[in-house]
């Protein structure tokens, strides 16, 4: 899988829509390898923003900014504020690394039944794939995969599977490099699990972990509910004896007062 092209518009200094392709094979065992150049000032490292922020980065002190809204195209003297970012990434997957990536996983988790979204989110006979990333000023995003709507953890499930995400070596900032040296153990274990391929099975037994935790909480307040409610049972169930012995004099009632009345008036 390879970055084959990038598609910004509105995010921070790309306020009209830019595309930029990046060469793919220049000869039969060679990549090429594109460089972004400018002076200070000109948007090189947006580039790499647009980059991390399209592959899912929460945080905006990594994105360089304070808030949301900041990765959008402020205004300038010449053009007003734009209400939309949006950023596409076109991923070559030719070669089926995905493809084989799901296959290896799929072998070894015959048993697993796979969600049903997660199937739609992640097909393996695509030759490319779109990732792409939509924030509006309001504080509304969207996350698509080709197109179609998905959530953020069907990206995150897609880039493990590929073994690359936003946090470690596949986008590499300034620092970097220095900052993954002086990390702690457990730290620094993250990238080893992002190459490894084993940050797909920790995203699942987390979600696994929060649906425990759901329901350990649903329980608890249904626990709290029969707390509750034990202690009124015996004044509940008396009322209920008398409700029903009510209708029953009430139905013996109805029947005399027939008798009664149907007398009198013959």
């Amino acid at each position: 899988m390879h970055l084959e092209k990038l598609e910004i518009q509105g995010f921070k200094s790309f306020a009209n829509k830019n595309v930029l392709t990046f060469p793919g094979m220049i000869s039969d065992e060679k990549r090429g390898l594109t460089a972004v150049v400018g002076p200070n000032g000109s948007g090189k490292s947006n580039v790499a923003d647009a980059v991390r922020w399209t592959l899912g980065e929460q945080s905006m002190k990594t994105l360089r900014g304070k808030r949301a809204e900041d990765i959008i195209f402020s205004g300038s003297d010449k053009k007003g504020k734009l209400g939309m970012a949006e950023v596409s990434l076109f991923l070559n997957n030719e070669d089926g690394g995905y493809s084989k990536a799901l296959l290896s996983t799929e072998s070894e988790n015959k048993k697993e039944e796979e969600d049903d979204d997660e199937k739609k989110a992640s097909p393996m006979d695509l030759s490319q794939i779109i990732i792409s990333r939509r924030l509006y000023r309001n504080g509304d995003s969207e996350y698509m995969i080709n197109n179609n709507r998905v959530r953020l953890s069907d990206i995150q499930m897609l880039l493990a599977r590929a073994k690359f995400g936003q946090k470690t070596y596949s986008v590499i900032g300034q620092g970097m490099v220095e900052g993954f040296l002086n990390t702690s153990l457990s730290e620094r274990k993250e990238f080893f699990d992002e190459a490894t391929g084993v940050k797909q099975f920790q995203i699942k037994r987390d979600e696994s972990l929060n649906k425990l935790k759901s329901s350990y909480e649903n329980l608890a307040q249904a626990q709290m509910l029969v707390i509750e409610i034990e202690p009124r049972l015996k004044s509940l169930t008396r009322q209920v004896n008398k409700l029903q012995k009510r209708g029953e004099l009430e139905k013996e009632l109805k029947e005399l007062q027939v008798l009664y009345y149907g007398f009198l008036w013959k």
